[in-house]
């Protein structure tokens, strides 16, 4: 089996972009479109929805953490719990909600 290093994106305004897979931080859903936000601080609007991209990504270290996030936990600095609920903390500090229905999965893909 090949391993998946980049994605070819279909962007809202730029034709086609090729993507290297360890570049994404995460993506976030908006509608009909997701939001891949890249490591320099950059992000593309992709014309496929966020479903399309969990199912691609499903066997690689990328985690659906929320309804509306996809995270790709090479970045992964820290996971936080309190009152408010659960987040993944990115080395950039980025900050992204966890939801409770999917903070087991999470768990999960870290063994814990």
């Amino acid at each position: 089996m090949k391993v998946r290093t980049q994605i070819a994106v279909k962007t809202a305004n730029s034709g086609i972009r090729v993507v290297m897979l360890p570049d994404i931080l995460y993506l976030k859903s908006e509608g009909r479109y997701t939001i891949i936000n890249l490591k320099d601080n950059t992000s593309l609007v992709a014309c496929k929805n966020l479903g399309i991209y969990e199912e691609l990504f499903k066997d690689i270290n990328f985690v659906r953490i929320h309804n509306s996030y996809i995270v790709n936990f090479q970045h992964l600095n820290q996971i936080i719990r309190d009152s408010g609920g659960q987040y993944c903390v990115l080395f950039n500090d980025k900050i992204i909600p966890i939801s409770n229905r999917r903070f087991s999965r999470v768990k999960e893909h870290l063994h814990f």
